[in-house]
Formats: structure tokens, C-alpha cells, sequence
């Protein structure tokens, strides 16, 4: 199953990268809700940009539609299929509700020059409720804590790698919270690297797996790549593992 998977997203990304031309800026995440924030109170969150392109991507600037907004880059010049993360704090004034709000970056993608994230504002005036964390009832006095993802390790080396070689990895994971842990989403980095989950609902106390593979074909030198986890963790809503190799040549 999981060469079958392998196959499929080269083929693809083989397709993807015929097809393209320069830089392509991608974002697997282009909202994020910062959902009932405390009036005075500020709450960060980190997207990731991505370059999917065949030449380099570069970040020119970044602008926010409020002056509560504020964002910065980590990197603004990536080569194919690197990454740059992009943190974004959102302060609560009071001032407006109920409202959308971006953050622009300025590319050199052709087909997208003027790349936003888009960001939720509710009402601060609701009681929080965190994704993951139900209401209190009439009939129950407790409300169950929210789940809790735990990688005992978050990255993996997998040495030196003959080029065209397939490198096969399990991650372990647990669930420390007091609530069902969900995984909604995975995304790679990379075409080159698959990634799957035993089962994307884990109960408190529970185990989980994560398998992720790496094929090597057509790459050379030291990499690196990412996988990251979308949960229903309030604290960890995103997590990212990363793999190394260094892939070399077959000598004949």
C-alpha cells in the first residue's frame, strides 16, 4: 500500500514540476481562526509557505489589513521545495468583531504576486469554546480537558542514502490530554515524501503511528523535509516532523 502511495505522489510530482515554471508559492493553511481572543489579550500562530516552483521564490514584504495585526518572515528567499514560516500576532482592541483580516506577503510567483492568509475575528464577547474542549451541559459540573499530542521524538535522520533508495520511518505519538485527540489533515513538503497515520482518532491515553516514507530518486546531497500533523489540539494545532537524509550517488 504505502509503495503504491510512493508511486502515485512522485508520478504526480514529476507532472507538477514539467509543468512548472519559476516559483510557486503555496500555503497548505491560508486561514487560521483566532477564535474568541480576551479583549487586551494577544494570540500568535505560525503558517508555513512553500516553494513548489523550479526556480527560486522570493518573499518581498509583508503587509496586515489592521493596524492589531502584526507578521514577520523567518526567510524571504527560498529555493525548490523549501520553506519559510510566516508568525503571525493578533491582539484583541475591542475595537471590531466579527470581522476577516489578512496578511499579504508580495512574491515573485507570477501566478500569485500578492499571496494572503486570511484570519478570523469572533466575537469576544462569547464564551471560548476550544476546538476539541465540548461545553459544559446542564447536567454535568466538569468539562473534560482538551487533547494533547506527545512525539516522543519529532525528527528523524535517515544517513546517507544510495539516490533512488526509499526510506521508511514510524513515528510514535501519544495522546496526553483528557479528550479524543483528531488528526484532520496531513501535508508534506515535498512529492517525494508520503506519510500516514494508523488511525487519525486517539483516545486519551492512547497511541498513535505515523509512517513516513522518503524516496530519494533524482535528489543528491544533504536534505531535509517536513511533514506536519493538522490536530484538534489547542496548543499544538499544527505539528511539524522533520526527516534528514543525505543522498548520494550509486557508485558503479
Amino acid at each position: 500500500m504505502y509503495k503504491k502511495i510512493i508511486t502515485v505522489l512522485v508520478f504526480l510530482s514529476s507532472i507538477t514540476f514539467a509543468q512548472a515554471i519559476g516559483p510557486k508559492a503555496t500555503i497548505p493553511q491560508i486561514d487560521y481562526n483566532f477564535t474568541h481572543v480576551p479583549k487586551g489579550e494577544t494570540l500568535s500562530h505560525t503558517y508555513v509557505i512553500y516553494n513548489g516552483g523550479d526556480k527560486a521564490l522570493t518573499l518581498y514584504d509583508v503587509r496586515t489589513s489592521c493596524k492589531c495585526i502584526t507578521a514577520s518572515l523567518d526567510r524571504t528567499e527560498l529555493a525548490p521545495t523549501d520553506s519559510a514560516k510566516i508568525s503571525v500576532e493578533y491582539t484583541n482592541t475591542g475595537n471590531s468583531q466579527n470581522l476577516n483580516n489578512y496578511v499579504a506577503i508580495r512574491t515573485n510567483d507570477p501566478s500569485n504576486p500578492d499571496l494572503r492568509i486570511y484570519i478570523t475575528r469572533l466575537n469576544p464577547g462569547n464564551k471560548p469554546t476550544l476546538s476539541g474542549m465540548p461545553n459544559k451541559s446542564s447536567d454535568s459540573t466538569k468539562i473534560s480537558a482538551p487533547p494533547s499530542i506527545y512525539f516522543p521524538e519529532d525528527s528523524h535522520n535517515f544517513g546517507v542514502m544510495k539516490q533512488g533508495s526509499i526510506g521508511d520511518h514510524i513515528f510514535k505519538f501519544q495522546n496526553k490530554g483528557g479528550s479524543a485527540l483528531e488528526i484532520k489533515d496531513i501535508t508534506t513538503s515535498c512529492g517525494c515524501t508520503a506519510a500516514l497515520v494508523k488511525s487519525k482518532k486517539i483516545a486519551p491515553g492512547g497511541e498513535g503511528e505515523l509512517r513516513v516514507q522518503f524516496d530519494s530518486s533524482g535528489k543528491i546531497g544533504k536534505l531535509s523535509r517536513s511533514v506536519t500533523l493538522y490536530t484538534n489540539d489547542p496548543k499544538h494545532v499544527e505539528k511539524t516532523i522533520i526527516i534528514y537524509a543525505d543522498v548520494v550517488m550509486e557508485t558503479k
